[in-house]
């Protein structure tokens, strides 16, 4: 194998992630700037069932990148872009569509050309997978779930649609007016006989109070004639469903063709770093990582017990002897992304995908990163680290994302990626104005995105520092987590410190305690707000 070449020919991955991803967020942005004819009664804004479900490979778009898909997002970035120019005669929002939809092209070539020098730099060898190919498992199972709840939907849809045309026929045209607008959003007009509804048009702005606004009222039904019922979003809904379930079958279709023929493999050694995922090496070099469902027991334990993983985190005794690591023969999908079947001793035992390497926490190896900290500078107790500046800036910014992503969802209901796009920064905000870490006399909490840690001091290993940055290893089976930037230089000093003098007092039986970090709960709450603003 040519590691090196194999490694060159790869698609830097900030292309997909940061540059696709952020073309589309301006393409978006600019599509939507220029699109802003009004609703009028000579010309209303009809519901346009074929845009709600070319809609779904265009938000699909960003998710599929940001998730490795590579390939089928640049295909559904052009296919939205091709759909948008032949049927949309807005050249305001021709013009950005189609410009990504080229980059989506371009960057699919250079992928197909990246995965062909791949599996070419990957050797010669070829084997053919034994026996039969897995069961068909739980992904089958959900994509018939995921297109019965399509049809459903699409029901559904055809069942609204029949009976607002029955309203439409049954109904007389009154006008209404304009009594209030609130929050800018909410229009309440009054129609004949002092009744009062509300309404949520798409350019609440253009009404002012006094305006007549000409409606259809069949009994308690009422819609306005600029801007009819809209239930198209059904069939984005039923149309997001049938495309994943073509997506999982997809994936399963591949993941069965490794045993329709022979496949290029390549024996590598294998590094579990992690809970079921494995660091792929050749030589010295690491290649790739894949994840597993199950722990496949390639590396026998490193350490005796946790005192001894303690001892040697701490700096106090010498690393133990590394056993030479298992090999396996990845045999399939020579390219990052790329389907593959694991081999041991001649049987597959695990398929997976092949992923890029990236830093990740790991969880008690081998791997001893940094240099251990010894207790030093004293502090009074209790005693919090909190972000510096930076951090609180980036804090401030994430936070008026959310709040723009709110308003966008306001205006464009269907547009549930900035909403998800919103609650990613709702979460890094808060954490932005927590503090690191807060210990006192009997513990030590660390504070992540997801969870908050409660270690006893009995239960903290030791700290290691590579840079700004401290990992510390706690609990019975030697977890590690990595602080963000901590602006204290002594901030591993201190809680060592900290440390060493609370073992003095014996606190028994205390052990790691784990609940949901207060960034998870407002996130949910953030989410409360998407749904009923």
């Amino acid at each position: 194998m040519d590691v090196q070449r194999w490694q060159a020919a790869a698609v830097p991955w900030w292309v997909t992630k940061v540059g696709l991803v952020g073309g589309w967020v301006v393409a978006f942005y600019f599509a939507l700037s220029g699109s802003g004819a009004p609703c009028t009664v000579a010309q209303p804004c009809e519901p346009n069932p074929f845009f709600s479900i070319a809609m779904v490979p265009w938000l699909a778009t960003p998710l599929l990148l940001l998730f490795g898909r590579v390939l089928t997002g640049c295909a559904m970035g052009v296919t939205f872009g091709v759909l948008d120019i032949v049927f949309d005669p807005s050249a305001p929002t021709n013009v950005p569509f189609g410009l990504y939809a080229v980059a989506c092209g371009i960057v699919a070539a250079w992928t197909i050309r990246s995965r062909a020098d791949q599996h070419a730099a990957a050797g010669d060898a070829l084997v053919s997978l034994p026996d039969m190919p897995p069961q068909r498992g739980v992904l089958r199972i959900v994509a018939v779930l995921l297109v019965v709840f399509g049809f459903l939907t699409f029901v559904q849809y055809d069942l609204r649609n029949d009976e607002v045309a029955q309203h439409v026929a049954n109904a007389s045209r009154v006008d209404a007016e304009v009594v209030e607008v609130k929050d800018t959003y909410d229009v309440w007009v009054e129609l004949p006989g002092h009744r009062r509804i509300e309404l949520h048009p798409l350019a609440p702005e253009e009404y002012q109070v006094g305006d007549k606004v000409p409606m259809l009222e069949d009994g308690a039904w009422v819609q306005m004639v600029s801007e009819p019922e809209d239930f198209t979003w059904w069939l984005a809904l039923g149309g997001a469903a049938v495309f994943l379930a073509i997506l999982l079958a997809a994936r399963e279709r591949r993941r069965r063709a490794l045993w329709t023929g022979p496949v290029k493999a390549v024996r590598l050694q294998a590094h579990p770093v992690g809970q079921r995922r494995i660091l792929l090496r050749h030589n010295k070099d690491d290649i790739a990582t894949v994840t597993t469902f199950a722990d496949l027991g390639l590396e026998s334990p490193l350490y005796h017990d946790t005192e001894q993983f303690g001892r040697v985190w701490r700096g106090e005794e010498d690393p133990p002897v590394r056993l030479e690591p298992a090999e396996i023969l990845v045999a399939g999908e020579w390219h990052h992304g790329g389907q593959v079947a694991l081999l041991v001793e001649g049987e597959v035992v695990a398929t997976s995908t092949l992923s890029r390497v990236r830093p990740r926490h790991t969880v008690h190896s081998a791997h001893l990163p940094g240099e251990p900290v010894t207790a030093g500078t004293p502090v009074e107790l209790p005693h919090a680290m909190w972000p510096g500046d930076r951090r609180r800036t980036e804090g401030v910014l994430l936070l008026l994302g959310a709040a723009g992503a709110l308003i966008v969802l306001k205006q464009y209901p269907d547009l549930f990626v900035v909403g998800l796009i919103g609650v990613q920064c709702v979460l890094a905000a808060v954490t932005r104005f927590q503090p690191l870490l807060r210990f006192d006399h009997r513990s030590v909490v660390l504070y992540t995105g997801i969870w908050t840690y409660r270690v006893p001091w009995a239960q903290l290993h030791g700290v290691r520092r590579a840079g700004p940055q401290l990992m510390l290893a706690f609990g019975p089976h030697g977890d590690v987590i990595t602080t963000p930037h901590l602006p204290d230089r002594q901030a591993g000093e201190k809680l060592m410190w900290a440390r060493a003098r609370s073992l003095i007092a014996d606190h028994p039986g205390e052990r790691v305690g784990r609940k949901l970090n207060i960034s998870v709960l407002v996130g949910i709450a953030y989410v409360g707000l998407i749904l009923f603003i």
